[in-house]
This record gives C-alpha cells, sequence and structure tokens, in this order.
C-alpha cells in the first residue's frame, strides 16, 4: 500500500474556452447532382411511364394469327376496354362459319385477357404513383439555428 500522495504532472488549472467560432469550410458542391436526377423525380417519371404505357396497351388492338395456311397474316380482335366484335371479325374472315368464327372469338378473348392482365394493373399501378407523388410531403432541409 502506497501512502504518498500523488504528484499532479499535468496543468490542473482550466483554459478558457475560447469564445470566437472559426467558420466551417463549406462542402464542394457535388459535380454529379447537376446531371443526376433525384430518386423522387425517377420514381415520377417510372410512374409517368406506366400509366402511359398500361394506357397504349389497353388502347392498341389486340391481333392473332390467322389460322388459315393459304392466307397467312393477322385478325384484329379489338382492344381491351371494347373486347370482341364478332362482325367486324367475321368480315376479315370473309364471313367463315359459326364454328370457325366461334375459334377465333375465343383465341380472341383468350389474347384480350392476356393483355388485359398486363395494361391495367400498369396503368392503375401509374396513377395511383402519380397522385401518391401529389399528397406526400417532400423532405425539408433541416433548419439551421444560428
Amino acid at each position: 500500500m502506497n501512502t504518498e500522495p500523488d504528484l499532479a504532472t499535468q496543468q490542473t488549472v482550466r483554459q478558457p474556452v475560447p469564445t470566437v467560432i472559426e467558420p466551417v469550410p463549406p462542402e464542394p458542391a457535388d459535380p454529379l447532382a447537376k446531371i443526376m436526377i433525384t430518386p423522387r423525380t425517377f420514381w415520377a417519371i417510372l410512374a409517368l411511364a406506366a400509366l402511359l404505357l398500361g394506357l397504349l396497351l389497353a388502347l392498341l388492338p389486340v391481333r392473332v394469327a390467322n389460322a388459315n395456311p393459304v392466307d397467312a397474316g393477322q385478325v384484329t380482335c379489338g382492344n381491351t376496354i371494347g373486347g370482341v366484335e364478332t362482325g367486324p371479325l367475321a368480315a376479315q374472315l370473309d364471313e367463315p362459319g359459326d364454328e370457325v368464327l366461334a375459334t377465333y372469338v375465343n383465341t380472341c378473348e383468350s389474347a384480350i385477357a392476356t393483355r388485359l392482365a398486363y395494361s391495367w394493373p400498369m396503368f392503375f399501378a401509374g396513377a395511383l404513383a402519380i397522385v401518391w407523388s401529389g399528397v406526400v410531403r417532400r423532405p425539408t432541409a433541416p433548419v439551421s439555428r444560428d
């Protein structure tokens, strides 16, 4: 056991705190910030593209291959909004029998249902994202209290 007091080896009087605060140099500007888009803008562009692509796929006519090997080509079925119309379809096929027309109508309905499975969800997702970007507020920069 040591009974000798420890001798101070460092200064025990506190020095005054400097009152002048040196300014912090500003961070240099990011050179990529001029050519890059923000994540919010990226998602807005993606939502607009989904909206327009979904609308375009919904309005463009659906075509199926003609089953007649002599008259190879395509038959226009309609679009996802109007569906299959048997009158114009029969006119394109040169007035076939009821059985052949029913087969084409079934094929056209299947093709339209496949297009419908992609176009309308894409359209509504794009519309919902655009509405969301208009409703949700943008984050604000923190306010400095100088």
